[in-house]
């Protein structure tokens, strides 16, 4: 739906907006039976640009996106992608909660930042 992570479609989108997509595959078994198959990141991917403003062993601020395994994913207020494996924080970060962020790696082949999470700025309520 767009280059950068975001907690819910909601934030980007609402009901009633048109959206320019891009038509990917179109399955058609009987008249009755149709699946088409679109990709809503028609735009430049602008995740790469943003992601050059990201430097080893910067701090950065972010929204955690999802928590799957351990695994953070966390949309960066630069406007980049990150995930961070570890938290060095006393309590557990939740999803919307806002963090401290520090990159340890870019990774240029997933086009995210690597690193930690060093804090809890906010929490969501």
């Amino acid at each position: 739906m767009a280059w950068e992570w975001m907690v819910d479609a909601g934030e980007k989108y609402s009901v009633g907006d048109l959206v320019l997509v891009a038509v990917e595959n179109i399955q058609m078994k009987s008249i009755d039976d149709i699946s088409i198959s679109v990709n809503a990141k028609t735009g430049a991917n602008t995740n790469k640009d943003n992601l050059k403003k990201c430097h080893k062993n910067g701090k950065y601020a972010g929204i955690v996106t999802d928590i799957y395994k351990g695994t953070y994913f966390i949309r960066l207020s630069i406007g980049g992608n990150a995930v961070s494996h570890f938290c060095s924080t006393t309590s557990l970060p939740a999803k919307r909660d806002q963090v401290g962020f520090v990159a340890t790696k870019i990774n240029d082949s997933f086009e995210v930042a690597e690193g930690i999470i060093t804090r809890i700025i906010r929490r969501y309520a």
